[in-house]
């Protein structure tokens, strides 16, 4: 195989970014499942014509009791997800103080954060996303590897650049994203 280049070399991470992507794709999937449980509840709730309104994460518990006071059984429907929904949160919490700890420990992540737009969440994801520089031949290779690269159509004589290929890591590209836009 080696020797028709068939044999392509294949970056295997390190065990330290493989434990932070952890870290990040834990933290987020305890977010999106607390946000889950809060859209239900207001769905639940609207067919009831009682709506929740745009209210904060403290006071989402409180503005919950105070809708459904003076209906009579609907608590202890709304008590099992309110309490799960609380437990997600204090979980989501807990991951997200381990992820500053870690940020705050590395000295490239606290480098990446001086970045406008870029703070925890996103250069720790980066780092861990890119693990070990020195594998990219110069800093425009990385882009290809992030599938933040225009596919190219070429036949011929014609040249057409097309969309955004997404051929890399999704997670790190949505932050990245994110970064840009605040």
């Amino acid at each position: 195989m080696m020797r028709v280049n068939l044999f392509r070399p294949v970056h295997v991470k390190t065990l330290t970014s493989q434990k932070r992507r952890a870290l990040l794709t834990a933290r987020k999937i305890l977010q999106q499942k607390a946000i889950a449980i809060e859209n239900d509840v207001r769905v639940l709730l609207r067919n009831f014509g009682l709506k929740v309104g745009a209210i904060g994460l403290s006071k989402f518990d409180e503005r919950i009791r105070e809708l459904i006071e003076g209906i009579p059984g609907l608590m202890e429907i709304m008590e099992p997800l309110l309490a799960a929904r609380q437990k997600l949160r204090e979980m989501f919490a807990k991951l997200h103080r381990r992820l500053l700890l870690v940020v705050r420990d590395d000295g490239v992540c606290r480098r990446l954060m001086t970045i406008p737009g870029v703070g925890p969440v996103v250069s720790l994801a980066f780092s861990a996303t890119i693990d070990i520089p020195a594998r990219f031949k110069n800093s425009r290779a990385v882009g290809p590897s992030l599938g933040l690269t225009p596919v190219l159509n070429q036949s011929g004589e014609s040249h057409r650049i097309g969309r955004i290929s997404l051929c890399g890591d999704a997670m790190m590209r949505a932050l990245l994203y994110e970064a840009a836009q605040v």
